[in-house]
């Protein structure tokens, strides 16, 4: 007889589930993110500066070079803004066997074990939010371009858990009286 090692309840469940690898590039992506985004606000303070010098001078041109600058942000806004948006959409359903503590599910994407992932759950029907770092312990080739992957939670919030562990139990229960109708 095995002993039960789980120290959660487990069901499975159809959620959205979004990933990303975390590794030291991505770390280093980030920082190179803020060192850019410094340096656009340092640009934007002499642009302005340039601007109110030259406005005396020649005011077609500081108007002219206003106007470009304000078309350049207002591209930028919009694809930050359509960034969020396919952040929002990106979350793919899966048939997943979860719990508070981790989850498996079969992907089409093969990792090596040990590699941190960066996770957030869209829990259905609620469409509320869970994010996580996980660990995937197992990534099992099944067929051709399907892996089976095992993840451990790590680093999630006290808050996060909870909210998990709600779903869960409530979608336990659902799944129960199903089985007894």
């Amino acid at each position: 007889m095995s002993i039960e090692r789980r120290r959660y309840f487990r069901i499975d469940e159809a959620i959205g589930v979004q990933y990303s690898v975390i590794d030291s590039q991505g770390q280093e992506r980030a920082q190179t993110e803020k060192d850019m985004l410094a340096l656009v606000s340092e640009h934007d303070e002499k642009i302005e500066r340039l601007l109110l010098e030259l406005a005396d001078e020649l005011p077609k041109v500081s108007e002219l070079i206003a106007i470009f600058n304000q078309k350049i942000e207002r591209i930028i806004s919009q694809i930050a803004v359509d960034n969020q948006l396919v952040n929002r959409i990106a979350y793919k359903v899966r048939e997943v066997n979860i719990s508070a503590c981790g989850m498996a599910f079969i992907n089409d994407e093969a990792l090596d074990e040990g590699t941190r992932l960066y996770i957030e759950l869209q829990l259905l029907p609620s469409q509320k939010k869970v994010r996580t770092d996980g660990i995937l312990v197992s990534c099992e080739q099944l067929e051709e371009g399907e892996h089976f992957w095992r993840i451990d939670f790590y680093n999630m919030g006290e808050s996060a858990q909870e909210e998990l562990i709600q779903h869960i139990v409530k979608r336990q229960s659902v799944q129960l009286k199903t089985r007894q109708d």
